[in-house]
């Protein structure tokens, strides 16, 4: 069966579709102010009512929970802005306030960390109210300026690190104990992913009341396992929440590294697939056959009736929201389609001098080629825009148009697109990575 000819040149419009998250601008009625992102091991949630429940992905969060893990569990949380949250082993922690509000002394975030490691990345509302946002522990208060940080605590002593942006400390004692946002005064340190080497710990066991910065260490270090000796109460069964950490080998070094620091198994990569049928699917198209190579696993996130990208959301990769990067074409088909009045077959379209830069922290992309064939001569394509939450992007000009998606993790990219010219129309769909 023929999979293009000119008669089909109008199904070429690309169909944008676009999954965009729903908006954060307002906790929902039911008080739900997050989700269970990833749930591996054994953890649990109670609610303020006493209620209690697995830590199983999906699960709504809302405030006044408390999230509590045993050995080896971990329980990372997306909240309504974006935010994020990862709970190590054996901790506890409580989410006493998450709200957003036009009016800003009624914006709070606020945590308290009784005991164990969380690593926590701001998202916007905590941008936006930095001055809002606190997390306690047992000793120390801190406060945020845009950040991506870990703190590990017990009762007596508090250790912190920043991997961007940068935090305040301060004793959690007199008025700074029942205020929001970093606390001011001569008790106070500061410490910023820019003070590299250093961290910051409070240890009252050693009469140290006042913050200090000291040379860091991996405070998830020793985590991977955690301390069998203190388990948390049983978990209310499903087989979901069989530990990893326990079913690891001794020797798999690489599985106890990515326990230990938190970094996510590798994602399938991001994969286009054409309809089994090759309807309207161009002959020189990269994409697979649906039925020659299933999705396994990885979900349709953008595309049109012919062809669709896929990608894996099942590890615990989070799409990145601080650095940049400039990823490399791995792979790309185009064609040029002209009228059925000109009787001329498609042609396949050459692309070179291919760029895709992306802010993560501004959250914005920008993409250019150089396509040329022998009917169409040489024209350019190039479009920006933002990206979602959730890795997303599209943009819609004149005559041209673009819809894409990273992989959670930010490492690859894929978008379809399309260019309407004076005699015809160029389309098609790239592969991106680094």
């Amino acid at each position: 069966m023929p999979r293009q000819t000119n008669s089909q040149a109008t199904f070429f419009a690309i169909v944008f579709s676009v999954l965009l998250g729903v908006a954060a601008g307002q906790a929902t009625a039911a008080g739900i102010v997050g989700e269970v992102l990833t749930a591996i091991g054994e953890g649990r949630i109670l609610s303020a009512a006493g209620q209690e429940q697995a830590a199983l992905r999906g699960v709504s969060i809302r405030a006044g929970d408390r999230i509590e893990t045993a050995a080896g569990g971990h329980v990372h949380i997306r909240f309504v802005d974006g935010g994020l949250v990862g709970v190590r082993p054996l901790s506890r922690l409580v989410i006493e306030a998450y709200r957003n509000n036009s009016n800003r002394e009624l914006a709070a975030i606020k945590f308290r960390l009784e005991e164990g490691v969380i690593r926590s990345i701001t998202g916007e509302w905590g941008e936006a109210h930095r001055d809002r946002f606190r997390l306690n522990t047992p000793v120390a208060a801190i406060g945020i300026k845009g950040t991506d940080f870990v703190v590990k605590t017990d009762q007596a002593n508090t250790f912190a690190s920043v991997a961007a942006g940068a935090i305040v400390m301060a004793p959690l004692e007199g008025p700074c104990a029942q205020a929001l946002g970093p606390c001011a005064g001569n008790q106070s340190v500061l410490l910023s992913a820019e003070m590299t080497g250093m961290m910051l710990e409070l240890q009252r066991q050693n009469g140290h009341t006042t913050p200090r910065l000291v040379p860091t260490v991996d405070l998830l270090v020793g985590q991977a396992r955690g301390d069998a000796r203190r388990p948390v109460a049983a978990v209310t069964g499903s087989a979901e929440l069989t530990s990893l950490a326990e079913k690891t080998p001794v020797g798999d070094s690489d599985a106890l590294r990515r326990l230990a620091d938190n970094t996510p198994p590798a994602s399938k990569p991001l994969l286009w697939l054409h309809n089994a049928l090759d309807w309207n699917v161009p002959a020189n198209s990269f994409s697979q056959r649906y039925s020659e190579a299933l999705a396994d696993g990885r979900k349709a996130v953008i595309g049109n009736l012919f062809i669709t990208l896929y990608r894996d959301e099942s590890t615990q990769a989070v799409f990145p929201i601080t650095g940049a990067a400039n990823l490399a074409l791995k792979n790309a088909s185009a064609t040029y389609i002209q009228p059925v009045a000109f009787s001329r077959p498609a042609e396949n379209v050459a692309i070179s001098g291919a760029t895709l830069n992306v802010d993560f922290a501004r959250a914005t992309f920008a993409t250019r080629m150089d396509l040329a064939s022998p009917s169409l001569g040489r024209t350019e394509f190039a479009a920006s825009g933002n990206i979602s939450k959730n890795g997303l992007f599209v943009a819609h000009e004149t005559g041209q148009n673009l819809a894409g998606a990273f992989s959670m993790d930010g490492r690859e990219a894929g978008y379809q697109f399309a260019k309407t010219l004076p005699d015809g129309q160029v389309s098609g769909i790239t592969l991106w990575g680094r």
